[in-house]
């Protein structure tokens, strides 16, 4: 089947490695700012759903400060379904996650985080501004690294996501 006739321009960089794997690298890189262990392996694949879909990344709070739990309990209807959505992400984000591994953008340590260890990718590439649905992206996936950061657990963010990991 031929993925280009039935997807727009848009979503079909959802499904490039390039495109997710810098998304998902802006988050691991905002989360080790904040907290130098990284970003544990497993919250790539919240973060992709969360920062790539208009739907989710809209309703995330405006600060970090906002309790991970108070929020998901007000965006509780919006939310309905996310774990199917995260299922849907899994192949995109171990495609993207092989691909900054193999170019070494990325490492994974033995007690299961991913951290940036030497910068290569620009704080804000240019080409981002060039794209309001990739500037938009680009912006979630670093708040909810961040964000991700300050919560006490991998457990209880995926409890509040209603996600089984």
């Amino acid at each position: 089947m031929n993925t280009s006739i039935l997807l727009s321009p848009e979503e079909q960089n959802l499904y490039n490695p390039a495109y997710v794997g810098v998304i998902l690298y802006h988050s691991i890189r905002e989360c080790q700012s904040k907290n130098q262990v990284g970003l544990h392996c497993s919250l790539t694949y919240l973060v992709a759903p969360l920062a790539l879909s208009g739907g989710y990344s809209s309703l995330l709070p405006t600060t970090i400060s906002t309790p991970i739990a108070g929020w998901a309990a007000e965006s509780e209807g919006h939310l309905v379904g996310f774990s199917k959505s995260v299922g849907s992400y899994i192949d995109i984000v171990n495609a993207a996650i092989a691909y900054l591994l193999e170019l070494e953008a990325i490492v994974l340590t033995d007690e299961g985080f991913y951290r940036v260890d030497n910068d290569k990718i620009a704080k804000f590439p240019a080409v981002i501004n060039n794209n309001a649905i990739f500037k938009e992206s680009y912006q979630s996936a670093g708040f909810l690294g961040r964000w991700f950061a300050s919560a006490s657990s991998v457990e209880i963010i995926y409890t509040h996501f209603g996600v089984a990991p």
